[in-house]
């Protein structure tokens, strides 16, 4: 067929002209897939109540929301502030126990500094143990010893000596005086007269001294700087093979060299004790140790402590009413010597440490009799 004869008649061209084979159409035939769903649609959605915006609502959720954004700015504004105070309180106290040491050639701490000072207050007296008790290791400060002046001798020191310990690294006060009540230090190696701790150093990491001296002098103005400086005693080291172990540590600070003797004592109770004269009289000296250690503390000096007689309250004034001691293996030694009347006397008395309780003993020494009362407690293990 030629192309022009294809095309003639093609307005007259019926697709459907062909009928034969095909099915003829009904609306209503079976449902399309879309048909299908769509009605199942409309059956979800039969039942719903229909929404209405409801304005004063709206509001009111949008009021909510701006006041708990504005809340938390403003929360988020006073913990920045507080942080900021807390972090300047804290940089003012570091700052200001720094200093530049001339023996030295550098600054160095000389306070306690392991703490945030936000919170914690550096001049705040030790508290008294808690509620939980149990042996402890401990530390006996044995003496504070000047070992050298840049000065010479003699010279007037005052100032204080504190420790601190790991049950609440407060101040514990060893050696505390004023300017118009110094001590005289007449030689080399002397040491200060030590009034405390008043309780049991526990030694579970590390127990802190700090010290603090200046000296008087005629003619000087202000008071010169004699010591100042932190050394520690390290618990973590501490040989389990000996219960007690004597050392020293020196401070070498601007004018001064002080060593720090001290006796670590492992699995301890703490020691409370008073002494009265019965009888007679009393002039002399009284330590305290412990047995088969050769250094003790004096407790008693009657030349810088005074005299004591019966006539009056028979009371001996202690310098010192605290030690610790080994529970199982020591003992508490007391050892007087008296001289008062001419009569030179020489006694020891001692007692064996016990977990809790009182003991009470007496003996006789010189021209005096003693009586001497030890109280036994357990330290705080808060660690």
């Amino acid at each position: 067929m030629a192309r022009g004869d294809m095309f003639e008649n093609a307005f007259d061209f019926d697709p459907f002209d062909d009928k034969e084979g095909l099915e003829p159409f009904s609306y209503g035939g079976q449902a399309s897939s879309k048909d299908k769903k769509l009605a199942q649609d409309k059956s979800d959605w039969e039942g719903l109540e229909p929404f209405f915006y409801d304005k004063a609502q709206s509001e009111r959720w949008a009021e909510e929301e701006m006041e708990r954004q504005r809340r938390k700015k403003e929360d988020k504004e006073q913990l920045e502030a507080e942080k900021e105070r807390r972090a300047k309180a804290h940089k003012n106290v570091r700052d200001s126990i720094m200093e530049f040491d001339p023996k030295v050639g550098h600054k160095v701490y000389t306070r306690f500094f392991l703490r945030d000072f936000s919170v914690f207050d550096i001049n705040e007296k030790y508290s008294k143990y808690e509620d939980e008790f149990g042996l402890q290791d401990s530390a006996n400060i044995l003496s504070v010893n000047i070992v050298s002046s840049d000065v010479g001798f003699p010279v007037n020191v005052y100032g204080s000596v504190i420790a601190r310990d790991s049950i609440d690294y407060k101040c514990i006060y060893l050696f505390h005086r004023h300017r118009d009540d110094c001590q005289p230090i007449k030689l080399k190696d002397e040491a200060l007269v030590l009034t405390g701790p008043r309780r049991g150093l526990v030694l579970v990491d590390f127990i802190y001294v700090e010290v603090d001296l200046k000296i008087k002098e005629d003619g000087v103005y202000p008071d010169r700087q004699f010591s100042k400086g932190l050394t520690s005693i390290d618990g973590r080291v501490l040989s389990r093979e000996n219960d007690v172990v004597v050392r020293g540590d020196t401070l070498d600070s601007w004018l001064t060299s002080v060593e720090v003797r001290f006796a670590t004592v492992l699995n301890s109770v703490e020691a409370t004790f008073e002494m009265k004269l019965s009888e007679g009289d009393f002039f002399g000296t009284i330590n305290v140790g412990i047995s088969d250690i050769q250094e003790t503390i004096v407790i008693h000096d009657s030349e810088a402590d005074g005299a004591v007689t019966c006539d009056e309250s028979g009371v001996i004034r202690l310098r010192r009413c605290v030690m610790t001691i080994s529970l199982l293996s020591r003992k508490l030694v007391f050892h007087i010597d008296n001289k008062a009347g001419g009569v030179l006397g020489e006694q020891t008395i001692s007692f064996t440490p016990s977990r809790t309780g009182a003991d009470q003993g007496e003996t006789s020494c010189g021209a005096g009799k003693f009586q001497v009362r030890v109280d036994w407690s357990l330290m705080d293990f808060r660690p």
